[in-house]
């Protein structure tokens, strides 16, 4: 497994992330829609694996967050959208960690799991454990919501058997100097580039289209010439006011607590009820806002920014036109589906602009390829000159702009994100072909790197070799899940 990552590493350390997860009490649902029915999900390791199986998991994701355990879901939420197939994930792959716990002789004992407990932050007073912290979340906490001592063992379990087994896999495995050295230098090493240009605005004013251009292409693909579908919508919001939108991140997080807490309680009922929103809305005391019809490229000034609740309005039915609880940046949203104008076929007329478009895209796009080639043909053709000399030579001066490196971009951030987003990584003396900038094309060539200041790598190497050893441990034990699910036979989400 470790050559398997290794052999991905420059792929891999370029999306390292740390999935966050905020649990709050809306991650269980009872009435949520598409739950309803009881029945066989699949099997795992030969088990069957019901709905209700998976409903009484998914509550430990709400409750591992109040215990100070957001790694337990962080890191057993591998796949899904939407929190529905998320909590879907969770409960698949934590069968599967206790399976793999027995497998591998790693079970917790009830004293370990007691001895958790008792060091949990949630019950200490004077950092000592204080029996009356934990009956009272017990009464108060767990019993409300249909919990028990029991389900908060269950939990503790779970967190030390994912604990277990990432201890086993880091054995042997640490982040290899050579990699942390590798991204290091990619990172801060200062680059020297030249440049070739060549913008659309050059290219666009000698392409012409005709309107016979217009009517062919119109006749090719009319099928595929369509409308949007726009819809409009009733919203719910549940927001953070002025003042706690800057606040810091864990203050935020708690104001937004009760905020989720408040769309549970009113999404409950509308789930149940579709048809009584507005009466809902009206017997909670909540605003309800509604937008014009609006496009999902396009969306109502309403939900301008908030691309996930986009997501939700356009997942909706007429069958089932009430939103989950969408999170926003700010807050929370609960949203019912009011009208669908559906997609139609255009005119040609009502295409021609959207065609004309299209064609001097592709037509400049194959006029800068066509040109780029020239370009590096020429450069190639003149031996023994290096890159700008050749370039020069050719008629082509290229840019050459301030050295710079990904941690310090300084007035090239723009050339930066478009070699970050091409996902280029030349060695010195390399070549890019064609790439896609904000105003057109580059051709970038990378003359040499600096070598980094050996003292301050390693200052760094003290302060970030952890955190990037942490991150590499996830990413070993995500591999190692997937591949265990497989062996399993779990289903996919």
């Amino acid at each position: 497994m470790l050559d398997s990552i290794r052999k991905r590493q420059r792929s891999l350390l370029l999306i390292i992330t740390v999935i966050t997860i905020i649990a709050f009490a809306w991650w269980y649902n009872p009435g949520r829609a598409g739950r309803e029915a009881a029945g066989e999900l699949g099997k795992i390791n030969g088990r069957t694996v019901t709905i209700q199986d998976v409903q009484k998991l998914e509550r430990n994701i709400q409750l591992a967050a109040e215990l100070g355990m957001a790694d337990l879901p962080n890191q057993l939420v591998t796949a899904g959208r939407s929190r529905d197939e998320q909590g879907v994930s969770f409960a698949w792959n934590v069968l599967l960690l206790r399976d793999e716990a027995r497998r591998l002789q790693i079970e917790p004992t009830t004293d370990q799991i007691k001895a958790a407990e008792k060091a949990l932050a949630l019950f200490q007073t004077n950092d000592q454990f204080d029996p009356s912290k934990y009956q009272n979340f017990v009464d108060q906490g767990l019993q409300p919501a249909g919990l028990s001592a029991a389900d908060l063992d269950e939990v503790v379990a779970d967190h030390l058997r994912l604990e277990g087994v990432k201890q086993l896999l880091k054995g042997g495995n640490q982040y290899p100097e050579a990699m942390f050295r590798e991204q290091y230098e990619r990172v801060n090493a200062r680059m020297h580039l030249a440049v070739i240009r060549l913008r659309r605005e050059d290219f666009e004013k000698d392409i012409q289209i005709t309107d016979e251009d217009i009517k062919k292409y119109y006749d090719q693909h009319k099928d595929s010439l369509r409308s949007q579908e726009k819809r409009s919508v009733q919203i719910v919001s549940f927001a953070l006011t002025d003042a706690q939108k800057s606040l810091a991140e864990d203050k935020k997080n708690e104001a937004l607590k009760p905020l989720a807490e408040q769309a549970e309680a009113f999404m409950q009922p509308v789930l149940e009820h579709p048809g009584e929103f507005e009466k809902t809305a009206e017997q909670k005391g909540l605003k309800i806002q509604e937008t014009g019809l609006f496009a999902q490229s396009s969306p109502d000034p309403l939900i301008h920014g908030e691309p996930a609740l986009v997501r939700q309005v356009f997942s909706l039915t007429k069958e089932n036109p009430v939103s989950d609880i969408v999170q926003g940046t700010n807050g929370f949203f609960v949203v019912k589906l009011k009208e669908i104008e559906p997609s139609r076929p255009l005119s040609l007329e009502e295409a021609k602009e959207r065609i004309t478009t299209t064609l001097k895209g592709e037509r400049v796009q194959a006029a800068m390829e066509a040109k780029s080639k020239e370009i590096l043909a020429k450069i190639n053709a003149e031996s023994g000159l290096d890159f700008v000399q050749a370039a020069e030579k050719a008629g082509f001066k290229p840019e050459l702009p301030e050295p710079f490196s990904f941690a310090d971009p300084g007035p090239n951030s723009a050339l930066m994100q478009t070699i970050a987003a091409n996902e280029l990584d030349l060695d010195p003396g390399d070549t890019s072909k064609l790439l896609q900038g904000q105003d057109g094309g580059l051709i970038i060539h990378l003359i040499s790197k600096d070598p980094v200041d050996e003292k301050k790598y390693q200052e760094d190497r003290k302060t970030e070799y952890a955190a990037a050893n942490e991150q590499f441990e996830t990413i070993m034990f995500r591999e190692w899940l997937k591949v265990e699910e497989q062996k399993a036979g779990r289903p996919p989400v």
